[in-house]
C-alpha cells in the first residue's frame, strides 16, 4: 500500500518513525495519525490522515512476525540520519531563493515558462553573469553540450551528441526543454517535428534545448524579460515548410 508520493519528505519519514510496523500503524487512530502529520508541515494532514486510516483497516496481506521485526528496526537506522539532512536540504533551499531573489538576473531567469524556483535557479547559476565569457550562442551551446560534434570516418561524416560539456547545465537545460513541451505551443511543435523526422525523445529533446540555448542567450545578453510571442513569430517565421 502506498500512503505518500515521495519516500523522502519530512512527512512520510516522521510517520515511518512513528509506526514502524503495520501492527504498530493499526493501534493509531485518525487524530493521533493526522497529530503526526501536522508535526512533519503536512498541507493536507487531516484528509490525508483519514485516507490513511481507512486504508490501514482494510485487508492486505502480513509478513511474518521476525522479517518485519527485522526490517521495521533497520528502516529506524536508516530514517534517523535522513531528518537532520532534509533539515539541512531545506536550509539550502532557503538561501538559494534568497541570493536569487537579490540577483541583478533574477528577472531575465524567472520570466521563463514554467521555470520555477528549481530550475530557474539552477540554470542562472550554471549560465552565471560574466557576458564576456560566452562570445556568441554559439558557444554556451557548446558548453551545455546542446551542439552536436562532426565525426567523419572516410567517406562518412555523422554528427554525435557533445559529451565535453557542462553536465549540470545540460541536465538543467533538457529538463527545461522538456518541461517546456507541456506550456509552450511552439516547443511542442518543434519537438514533435523532430520526432517525425525519426530524432528519438533524447534527439528531440537535445535539439529543442539547443533552441532554449539561443533565446536565454539572446534575453541574458539584453538583460530582458522572455515573451511568449516574439519567440513564437521567429519560430514561424524560420520553420520549415510542410511537404
Amino acid at each position: 500500500m502506498t500512503f505518500f508520493s515521495k519516500l523522502h519528505q519530512r512527512s512520510t519519514l516522521l510517520f515511518l518513525q512513528t509506526y514502524p510496523t503495520p501492527e504498530v500503524a493499526l493501534a493509531a487512530s485518525q487524530q493521533q495519525i493526522a497529530l503526526v502529520l501536522k508535526k512533519a508541515g503536512h498541507p493536507t494532514a487531516e484528509p490525508v490522515a483519514a485516507e490513511i486510516f481507512q486504508t490501514l483497516h482494510q485487508p492486505h496481506l502480513m509478513a511474518d512476525a521476525i522479517t518485519t521485526r527485522t526490517k521495521a528496526r533497520l528502516m529506524q537506522v536508516l530514517i534517523k540520519p535522513l531528518l537532520p539532512l532534509l533539515e539541512e536540504i531545506a536550509a539550502y533551499d532557503k538561501e538559494i531563493a534568497r541570493l536569487f531573489l537579490r540577483h541583478e538576473d533574477k528577472e531575465v531567469f524567472s520570466s521563463l515558462p514554467r521555470a520555477g524556483k528549481r530550475l530557474a535557479p539552477r540554470l542562472l547559476a550554471e549560465i552565471g553573469d560574466d557576458r564576456e565569457r560566452s562570445a556568441h550562442s554559439a558557444s554556451l551551446q557548446a558548453l551545455a553540450g546542446t551542439a552536436p560534434v562532426p565525426s567523419a570516418s572516410g567517406t562518412s561524416s555523422k554528427p554525435h551528441r557533445r559529451y565535453a560539456c557542462i553536465k549540470p547545465l545540460r541536465n538543467a537545460l533538457q529538463q527545461f526543454a522538456w518541461q517546456r513541451t507541456q506550456s509552450e505551443a511552439w516547443a511542442q511543435d518543434y519537438s514533435q517535428r523532430q520526432r517525425k523526422e525519426g530524432k528519438s525523445h533524447s534527439e528531440a529533446v537535445r535539439a529543442l534545448a539547443k533552441v532554449w540555448v539561443r533565446i536565454i542567450f539572446a534575453i541574458w545578453n539584453k538583460k530582458e524579460r522572455y515573451q511568449t510571442s516574439i519567440f513564437a513569430t521567429a519560430q514561424r517565421l524560420h520553420a520549415k515548410p510542410a511537404a
